[in-house]
């Protein structure tokens, strides 16, 4: 997903690059050693800053969209567990009941045909008034 740059932070990623663009090497890691070392006003040294202060600004643009995927990728892994929890206490239930009761080797199907049959009208029924 690619997030939307808002015009500020447009801005803000274009006054950045022009900075670090002004560095004659690629900037040291703010705050390391080699960062302290370099002498005050230094154009990788600033830059060094800017771009310590880019990664950060870019993470607070991109905050809502990163927590939103980590959501959705728990709550996926999260529902995974749950259905894997159902269907190992329904295949357990089953298990149970199955041996609990007896069969009687005849089809669903088989006994629905069975019931149907005897719900018909038999000769000799009332059939109800002003019936024909």
């Amino acid at each position: 997903m690619t997030a939307r740059i808002a015009p500020e932070g447009a801005a803000r990623r274009s006054w950045a690059y022009r900075l670090l663009r002004r560095c004659t090497e690629p900037p040291p890691v703010y705050g390391s050693v080699q960062w302290l070392t370099l002498p005050e006003g230094s154009p990788a040294k600033v830059g060094a800053v800017v771009r310590a202060a880019e990664c950060w600004a870019q993470a607070g643009d991109n905050l809502a969209d990163d927590l939103r995927c980590e959501l959705d990728a728990r709550h996926q892994v999260d529902k995974a567990l749950d259905d894997a929890e159902y269907v190992e206490r329904h295949q357990a239930h089953r298990a149970e009941w199955s041996r609990r009761t007896p069969t009687t080797g005849r089809s669903f199907s088989e006994r629905r045909s069975e019931q149907l049959e005897a719900a018909k009208p038999r000769p000799g029924d009332f059939t109800g008034r002003g019936s024909a």
